[in-house]
């Protein structure tokens, strides 16, 4: 029988955990077996006053109180047990009314951690059982996203699988790692060399390119990182993706496009083909979400972090840095010191070799392919 497939996320905190849903549905719906398959946000579905809260408790915590929100994502404990119940039990209900007895999934997979403990409450409410996956998006999982109901995690490397078991007793034959769902481009093109990739959008093939992204939002001091790594005696390549922050963008065209340099300086809005810039990149600049991170390594790009933001983005840069896949630089002096060191041969070649170990290209097909197993 054809299964029918929900994947519940939420947008407001962050692109990644909706790239990871769409990763997952672009996939599921080129299988035969798969009878329909939907995409929700979670708390849209079943509070739209309480995601609008939460999304402006969000954004202005980290605006103006990360070392707070560093705080409060420490305190797993009393959160998890929060979203389990009451909130937990409240949302169940609202999801179960709105969702899934309509719907009627045979798997429901949560790309985030707020209607996790809903999920699992729901599904000793609904009339249609349904099998529940868990996909944190991160290289770190807290206790948000574990509950006795969840049949089945899929995380983002053996390291996390690892904390499940010895922090949270989740027993193994739970875990997969099977990595961070990706969009099929980030895992087709992973045979794409550097030059190529920046013959393809038109750059010099033999000139170092750095890539420098603050996120959908673009956040993160771009107009001086970008003063810094001018100063380089050697030419560069700096391709600037802004994103949706307009202001940013035509703030770095007036400073810099409209300048001679002895440096190639692209400014960009948002990509929908961010894949490419990534390709053609020999380095990347950015905040390291998950998705940012799981998607450069996939492509063998390596990543300097800057300005991580507090959570689940410390613990990002914490597992580049044990695995040597990237560097965190706090200042953008730092940031042009590392691009001078990359430059050499054996330094890039180093940290290719230790992308090589953990990058997950195929992670999507391997988590399709599983799920259909069920």
């Amino acid at each position: 029988m054809n299964k029918r497939f929900l994947l519940v996320t939420e947008e407001w905190a962050g692109s990644g955990h909706k790239m990871a849903a769409v990763a997952l549905e672009e996939a599921l719906r080129e299988r035969q077996e798969v009878e329909s398959v939907r995409i929700v946000g979670g708390l849209e579905t079943a509070s739209p006053v309480l995601r609008e809260l939460s999304r402006f408790f969000y954004v202005n915590m980290l605006r103006y109180g990360q070392p707070v929100w560093q705080r409060i994502y420490e305190q797993e404990r009393v959160w998890g047990a929060a979203l389990k119940k009451p909130v937990g039990w409240w949302l169940s209900g609202r999801l179960t009314e709105a969702i899934l007895n309509e719907e009627k999934p045979d798997v429901v997979i949560a790309t985030h951690a707020y209607c996790l403990s809903a999920l699992a409450e729901a599904k000793q409410r609904v009339r249609h059982p349904y099998h529940l996956v868990s996909i944190p998006t991160d290289y770190h999982v807290n206790r948000f996203w574990v509950h006795p109901q969840i049949d089945t995690y899929i995380v983002a490397h053996e390291q996390v699988a690892q904390r499940l078991t010895h922090k949270y007793g989740v027993e193994q034959s739970r875990i997969h790692g099977y990595g961070i769902p990706i969009r099929r481009a980030f895992s087709t093109n992973t045979g794409v060399d550097k030059g190529m990739g920046k013959e393809l959008l038109g750059l010099s093939p033999n000139v170092f390119t750095v890539l420098i992204s603050g996120g959908e939002g673009g956040y993160g001091q771009m107009d001086l990182v970008v003063k810094q790594l001018t100063k380089s005696p050697l030419p560069l390549q700096i391709v600037v993706v802004t994103g949706t922050n307009q202001s940013l963008h035509n703030r770095l065209k007036d400073t810099f496009q409209r300048t001679s340099s002895a440096h190639r300086i692209e400014i960009r809005g948002y990509e929908r083909d961010m894949w490419k810039w990534i390709i053609a990149a020999d380095v990347y600049v950015t905040k390291p979400g998950g998705m940012s991170c799981a998607e450069a390594l996939a492509l063998r790009t390596p990543l300097i972090v800057y300005q991580p933001l507090p959570g689940q983005e410390r613990h990002n840069t914490a597992f580049l840095l044990k695995h040597q896949a990237g560097i965190w630089a706090d200042t953008p002096e730092q940031i042009a010191n590392f691009v001078e060191q990359l430059r050499e041969s054996h330094n890039w070649q180093r940290m290719a070799a230790s992308i090589e170990q953990i990058r997950r290209p195929q992670s999507t097909q391997e988590a399709v392919e599983y799920l259909l197993r069920l």
